[in-house]
């Protein structure tokens, strides 16, 4: 019995040099949250009626991380109050888009929001989509942009959000 372990251990060490780690697996939910997303007040908003401002944040994944997909898809946003607002009600059009940098003809649109007049008040705008939106080549990217537009009667000091995006998928890692 101790020369036939003795004489198989060679043979699983070599098997085992010869091998590079790989794995695949379906990840059902993960959210990633930006917080405290910086929206520039309108001076005079309450004069003017209806306006617009528009941010942007960027992320970046580690090389590795970005080794460890074959398909990312966001299947629901979350705009969340996280500052001086105490709710989001002021809010009629909301959109989310998200871009890579070195080719931003590729944008992809992630949300576009229309309050609904009978919407109760709500201090976040919390969106699912019918269908997940592919993200993989933005997610692959070295950084991406993600923009995000407000519309309606803003406020006039600056505020703040936290913005959620809910990904699923397939990660597959071949080192």
């Amino acid at each position: 019995m101790t020369l036939r372990l003795f004489s198989t251990i060679p043979v699983l060490v070599a098997l085992a040099s010869g091998c590079s780690p790989s794995f695949e697996a379906d990840v059902p939910e993960i959210d990633i949250t930006q917080r405290g997303v910086k929206i520039a007040g309108v001076p005079g908003a309450a004069l003017v009626g209806d306006t617009s401002v528009t941010t942007s944040f960027t992320y970046s994944l580690s090389a590795g991380a970005k080794r460890m997909n074959s398909d990312v898809r966001v299947h629901r946003i979350t705009i969340a109050v996280s500052g001086s607002v105490p709710n989001l009600d002021f809010v009629a059009l909301a959109r989310v888009t998200a871009a890579n940098p070195a080719s931003p003809e590729s944008t992809t649109e992630l949300l576009n929001y229309a309050r609904s007049e009978t919407a109760p008040s709500s201090s976040d705008i919390d969106a699912s989509m019918a269908t997940p939106i592919d993200i993989t080549p933005l997610w692959s990217a070295d950084k991406a942009v993600i923009e995000l537009q407000m519309a309606g009667q803003l406020p006039e000091q600056d505020w703040t959000v936290d913005v959620t995006l809910s990904l699923s998928g397939k990660i597959t890692y071949n080192s």
